[in-house]
């Protein structure tokens, strides 16, 4: 515990001893040495080493605040240099959707690694404020609220785009592709 509080740490620039007591700690090894710091101290009066540590207490506000000052700024570096590696995901109503199968890990015994991560396509139907969406699925049941974590976009195959066009042309010639 005595090397880490008086180890100087990169986030606040200062000891977590200074920034509670006001100065640097004393080592014993400065106490058997007779370091500087140590010496000036020995021939003070009482009161002297009284006004001297009153001073170095004036100053440990201003060395808290630089610390707390410094703390936050690396925590918005860090959120920025997080942020620039997040792809925002928003989805709008009707955009087509895949959604994670829960519980997340799960294998099916039969498939083993070779199990759906994914379900879907689920359509969004209701889009909330703190990145939650209503989901609908092909067949219009509803689904619980998802997060939006939990959820990626879904793009059609080509094979999903080509039934949907042959579908789209027999609707369009009125051949609904029932014989009587």
């Amino acid at each position: 515990m005595w090397a880490y509080r008086t180890s100087k740490r990169d986030a606040i620039d200062r000891t977590p001893y200074e920034l509670v007591y006001g100065h640097e700690a004393i080592l014993p090894v400065e106490v058997s040495v007779r370091t500087v710091r140590v010496d000036g101290q020995r021939y003070m009066t009482s009161e002297a080493y009284q006004e001297a540590m009153s001073i170095m207490n004036l100053d440990v506000e201003a060395k808290r605040t630089q610390a707390l000052n410094s703390l936050i700024k690396q925590k918005r570096l860090t959120v920025e240099s997080y942020n620039k590696r997040v792809r925002k995901k928003s989805f709008k109503v009707d955009d087509l959707v895949w959604k994670v199968r829960l519980p997340m890990g799960h294998k099916d015994h039969l498939y083993r690694k070779w199990t759906p991560q994914w379900e879907g396509p689920f359509r969004v139907i209701k889009v909330y404020s703190d990145n939650s969406y209503g989901l609908q699925d092909m067949n219009g049941d509803m689904t619980r609220n998802i997060n939006g974590k939990f959820i990626k976009a879904y793009y059609p195959t080509v094979w999903e785009k080509y039934a949907q066009n042959i579908q789209k042309s027999f609707q369009s010639s009125g051949n609904t592709g029932k014989s009587n």
